[in-house]
């Protein structure tokens, strides 16, 4: 195949994304994103969802009482990326820049594409990030402006996930080594500090600065963690549950299922208190037993962690999300009913799911990554790049959920399955001028 049919596949890709979009618009929503859009309506904060994206979001709102502005803004942001690399890929005259087109059509991508959910909003703004550290990387003199929006785009990442610090100090260090055009361990660990000190102190910032209401999302694990050692047959009495509560506990099959959410198998209303009015007896209570019964503790987590990455017996689990509400985009709004494009697009990612159910599963990107990092990191062709520190970014993130997992969801390895499937086609173009400069010389 030669470039016009290869352009004419990036050319198809546009068009069906394009198509998609239009499909979903104004955006597919979940609790997460309903609540963050409530805030940004009612102008007050909580912490139980970073508040960044939330106040972003009250902006847009000048431009789209609803969610459609921010699912635009994630879509400028992909293509953004698609097309900046996609530039740099045709500069350097890389064989297969046409993939970077396609990328947003992945189905591993566009599962999760038209979700307002924070994590997408911080994939695709380190994205664009790293796209533009790629592209001026190189040059005698990184222009200002785009050491400045790389920056911020970072930072806005950084911001809207709680638990960003895990994948962010190597993204930082990859950022930092594009601008100032260093390339050594020791630049690399120096930026992996800066980069925690700058993201802390940004989360303190914006904590000061928009005053969230404290909703202890913590809560969540500790909840969890201490009912584990209570289920697994650890004395612990705690005043905020009950025997018939702890019976009901033990027979709920979602956590029967899924090792974890034991929040969920209790009325909203009660753990809502237990978050609030009981949350000093239950960090106590955490605080005290988790210690004292670490092998039990750390069996708990290491189940829940192999349960989310799941293994090749494991069929994939929530991998998808589509239900677009109604308007006035609340809770009890109801769903859309679905327009023939839009089962077509998840019929798309149903189907891909079926052929290739491993690429639905992060056990499978944890592979992948590792052998990025090994690879980038090993290639004559991009030692001088810092490449490797992207798919190691994803890892990071990933391992991250070790002591934290909060349920089987394959969303939370979105970023690490993005960042994972840029720096492929990042790999494949950069390999693929040792491939042209052979064939040159073979012609010669």
């Amino acid at each position: 195949m030669n470039n016009r049919y290869f352009n004419l596949i990036g050319l198809a890709s546009i068009i069906f994304s394009i198509c998609s979009l239009i499909a979903f618009f104004p955006g597919a929503m979940t609790w997460d994103s309903l609540d963050q859009l409530r805030q940004a309506r009612a102008g007050t904060y909580t912490d139980w969802q970073p508040p960044m994206m939330a106040f972003f979001w009250s902006l847009l709102l000048n431009l789209s009482d609803g969610p459609g502005a921010m699912l635009i803004f994630h879509f400028m942001l992909l293509w953004a990326t698609s097309l900046t690399l996609f530039k740099w890929s045709i500069r350097e005259g890389y064989r297969f820049g046409f993939l970077f087109l396609t990328l947003p059509i992945f189905p591993w991508i566009m599962n999760f594409q038209f979700t307002l959910w924070k994590d997408i909003g911080m994939a695709y703004s380190w994205g664009l990030s790293i796209a533009i550290c790629i592209y001026f990387r190189g040059h005698k003199k990184f222009p200002v402006l785009a050491a400045a929006l790389a920056i911020v785009l970072f930072l806005y990442g950084a911001l809207v996930r709680s638990n960003s610090l895990s994948a962010g100090v190597f993204l930082m260090a990859f950022v930092c080594a594009s601008i100032f055009n260093v390339n050594s361990i020791k630049s690399a660990l120096g930026f992996m500090i800066l980069g925690m000190m700058t993201i802390v102190l940004a989360h303190i910032s914006v904590g000061a600065l928009l005053t969230p209401k404290k909703a202890n999302p913590v809560s969540y694990v500790l909840f969890d963690d201490v009912v584990a050692l209570k289920l697994r047959g650890v004395d612990i009495p705690v005043s905020f549950l009950n025997a018939e509560e702890m019976e009901i506990i033990k027979h709920c099959e979602y956590l029967q299922v899924h090792e974890i959410g034991a929040a969920f198998c209790i009325p909203d209303e009660k753990f809502t208190a237990i978050t609030i009015e009981h949350y000093a007896e239950l960090k106590a209570t955490w605080l005290t037993n988790i210690p004292q019964h670490f092998p039990t503790y750390a069996k708990f987590r290491l189940n829940a962690f192999i349960n989310l990455i799941r293994s090749p017996s494991m069929v994939p689990y929530y991998y998808s999300e589509f239900s677009v509400k109604n308007k006035p985009f609340t809770i009890s709004s109801g769903n859309r009913e679905a327009s023939a494009p839009k089962r077509l697009v998840e019929e798309y990612v149903t189907t891909s799911q079926n052929i290739i159910p491993d690429l639905f599963k992060p056990y499978t990107w944890i592979i992948i990554s590792f052998g990025l990092v090994l690879a980038f990191y090993l290639s004559t062709n991009s030692q001088e790049t810092s490449l490797w520190l992207l798919p190691l970014s994803g890892l990071s993130y990933m391992i991250s959920y070790l002591p934290i997992t909060p349920a089987a969801d394959f969303r939370y390895a979105y970023w690490m399955c993005f960042i994972a499937s840029l720096s492929l086609v990042i790999f494949l173009n950069i390999q693929s001028k040792k491939v042209i400069e052979h064939e040159t010389i073979n012609k010669l």
